[in-house]
């Protein structure tokens, strides 16, 4: 079963063009990458020195790298999982995040009149804890087609993602950087253990 698992695996990254976070833990982060750490959650990542920082997401929640090839993006996020679903705890499970993220997503892109193309949804691992890849594509507004891979663990407090677009054309050259991005991700402080930042 091990077995299957991982040739499934591989055979989902090697569609998309990018290996799983962990896939090679002998490969060090590339010497000379800089480091992020999001000082509300804790997660971190090491990124080339080319890549720009945007600004960061609201709350503090996360930021948005940008590889030097335009249209492209590498964000991370934290979230707290506060929305009763079927858990023991009563909150969501990964499954009922992932399907409540998707219909977000339909509905967003439903609104701009951006038809989405779904891939089939795989389990795969986010700083070494379950997690769920969602990936589609589309045709912006100067008909580039564009593909993106949305990945996100939860835990019964807290929540990771990584979100990543690029443009089909790019795949090839920027799947192999973010591959290397995602072997260097840390989630930061336990998932599980209460956030100081939940409501009483």
């Amino acid at each position: 079963m091990l077995i299957l698992r991982i040739l499934v695996l591989g055979a989902v990254f090697l569609k998309t063009g990018i290996a799983p976070a962990g896939a090679d833990e002998s490969e060090p982060a590339t010497a000379g990458w800089k480091k992020y750490v999001n000082g509300r959650f804790g997660f971190s990542v090491h990124y080339p020195p080319g890549w720009r920082l945007g600004q960061p997401l609201a709350d503090g929640m996360g930021i948005t790298l940008h590889p030097p090839i335009p249209n492209s993006q590498f964000a991370l996020s934290g979230f707290l999982n506060t929305i009763e679903g079927t858990s023991q705890d009563g909150r969501q499970t990964l499954q009922e995040f992932a399907a409540a993220h998707r219909r977000i997503i339909e509905d967003a892109y439903a609104k701009k009149n951006i038809q989405l193309k779904w891939e089939d949804e795989h389990s795969v691992t986010l700083g070494g804890r379950p997690a769920v890849q969602l990936t589609f594509s589309y045709r912006d507004a100067s008909q580039a087609q564009i593909i993106e891979l949305h990945i996100f663990s939860l835990g019964r407090n807290e929540g990771r993602g990584v979100r990543i677009k690029v443009r089909d054309s790019d795949r090839k050259a920027l799947m192999p950087e973010f591959a290397k991005l995602l072997q260097t991700y840390e989630p930061g402080r336990d998932q599980d253990a209460v956030s100081p930042f939940a409501r009483p």
